[in-house]
C-alpha cells in the first residue's frame, strides 16, 4: 500500500514505512504528555460535575468512574494497535501438551506486547517482564514517560498516577484480547 508523505518542502509519494523504521514519524513526548494530560483532565471534568459539597465517597467514585474510563479508551488503542502490528503473525506453539502449548503461545502474546507494541507507543521495551508460568505475567517499565515529572514523594502524585496508569493497563488489556487472551491488568505506582 502507499501513502503520502511530507519530506522537507515537497510531498513524496511510496510505499508504507514501518513504523519500526528510523525514517517512521512519531509524536514528541511533551506533545503526548500533554495530550495525556488534557484527556485526564476532560475525563475527570465529565465524570462528575464540579460541586463543592461533594462527600469524599463521591470523590473517590468519581476518581474510579474518570480511571474506568481511560482504561476503556486505552483498551480500544490497544486493539487497534495490536490488529494492526500482528498482522501476519500467528502466535501458536505445538507441543504433546496441550495446556503447555497455550502457556508458549500465550508467553509470546505477552512478548509480542513487551517488545513491539510498547515499542510503538512508548519508543522503548519493557523494562522486565516476569511469569510465575501459570499465565500471571508482571510487566516493569521503570522509566515511563509518562510518570517522570511527578514528584515521587506525594500522595497526590500516587494518585494522579495511578489514574494515568488506567490508558496503559487498557492499552495491555486491548492487545491481549485482540491476541485471544482475556486478562485482568492492574497496575501499581512504586516511587523509587
Amino acid at each position: 500500500s502507499f501513502s503520502t508523505r511530507q519530506t522537507g518542502s515537497k510531498m513524496v509519494d511510496g510505499p508504507r514505512t514501518s513504523s519500526a523504521s528510523p525514517t517512521a514519524a512519531h509524536v514528541s513526548d511533551a506533545a503526548m504528555e500533554s495530550l495525556m494530560s488534557e484527556v485526564v483532565r476532560y475525563v475527570e471534568s465529565s465524570s462528575v460535575k464540579k460541586e463543592e459539597g461533594l462527600s469524599e465517597e463521591q470523590t473517590v467514585f468519581a476518581r474510579e468512574m474518570a480511571a474506568a474510563k481511560l482504561e476503556r479508551m486505552g483498551f480500544s488503542v490497544g486493539y487497534r494497535l495490536s490488529e494492526r502490528l500482528s498482522q501476519n503473525r500467528i502466535f501458536s506453539a505445538s507441543g504433546k501438551d496441550p495446556a503447555m502449548a497455550v502457556a508458549a503461545a500465550q508467553l509470546e502474546a505477552v512478548k509480542f506486547l513487551c517488545k513491539e507494541i510498547w515499542m510503538e507507543i512508548f519508543r522503548k521495551q519493557i523494562d522486565k517482564l516476569q511469569t510465575n508460568h501459570r499465565g500471571v505475567f508482571v510487566l516493569k517499565d521503570l522509566e515511563l514517560r509518562w510518570l517522570t515529572r511527578l514528584p515521587s514523594n506525594q500522595e497526590s502524585a500516587r494518585v494522579v498516577a495511578i489514574q494515568l496508569l488506567a490508558f496503559p493497563c487498557g492499552i495491555v488489556r486491548g492487545a491481549l484480547a485482540n491476541l485471544g487472551i482475556p486478562a485482568v491488568v492492574s497496575c501499581d505506582f512504586l516511587a523509587d
